[in-house]
């Protein structure tokens, strides 16, 4: 279309819309008026339009996925103490998954004088954790202080001649199994009677510690 064709098709529109009467003038005001609200039309939709996209944008980058699982890290391998009656009692890494029984053998095994049956090997181990394996003596002393809490009190409070009692008779004290008490006896016979009841600490396996508890509750 050339310069003239468009000017008798402009000149067409405007009569058809009964403004071709119109002088120069004001239909120039018209046509400036309407470009005005034209460009004022883009530049109101124009930055609306760019922010709700540059939003969008953003919040599809931020948020997270659905299908990514947030899992906390595992602990891998824990660090317990066993000690007790075990060949190689201290310190020991082991799986996070451990049970008593994979420490108990880490530390070389059950000693030979343990009691295994007092130890639950399925238990599950924690980090920190502290295992003691009991020996067979002292399992036994247990169970004869327990025997002997369940005595009358007549027999529970006399005092034990370490002089003249059986084995059985030493076994009601706390803490003293067949083994300790077999010892005792053993002494007796062989060193001869006990002076005092000091002298009972001269019987292996009846130091400081166990003398103090065991000390009124004994006579000579």
């Amino acid at each position: 279309m050339n310069i003239e064709e468009a000017k008798l098709r402009a000149h067409s529109l405007l009569r058809q819309a009964g403004l071709a009467e119109l002088p120069r003038p004001v239909l120039a005001g018209i046509l400036i008026i309407g470009l005005v609200l034209i460009l004022a039309g883009i530049w109101q939709f124009w930055p609306r339009a760019n922010a709700d996209y540059v939003v969008a944008t953003n919040q599809e980058q931020e948020a997270p996925d659905a299908n990514v699982q947030q899992t906390a890290p595992t602990q891998a391998e824990i660090v317990i103490d066993i000690e007790g009656a075990v060949n190689a009692p201290g310190l020991y890494t082991l799986a996070a998954d451990s049970r008593v029984g994979e420490a108990i053998e880490a530390a070389g095994g059950f000693a030979s004088d343990a009691q295994p049956g007092a130890t639950n090997l399925a238990q599950k181990l924690s980090d920190g954790e502290q295992i003691f394996v009991p020996t067979i003596e002292e399992t036994q002393g247990a169970t004869s202080a327990v025997s002997k809490a369940a005595m009358p009190s007549s027999k529970r409070d006399r005092k034990i001649n370490i002089n003249t009692a059986s084995a059985e008779e030493l076994q009601e004290l706390s803490g003293v199994g067949p083994a300790l008490s077999g010892r005792i006896i053993d002494y007796r016979e062989s060193k001869g009677r006990f002076s005092s009841i000091e002298d009972i600490k001269e019987v292996s396996g009846i130091g400081e510690t166990r003398f103090e508890n065991l000390k009124d509750k004994i006579c000579v």
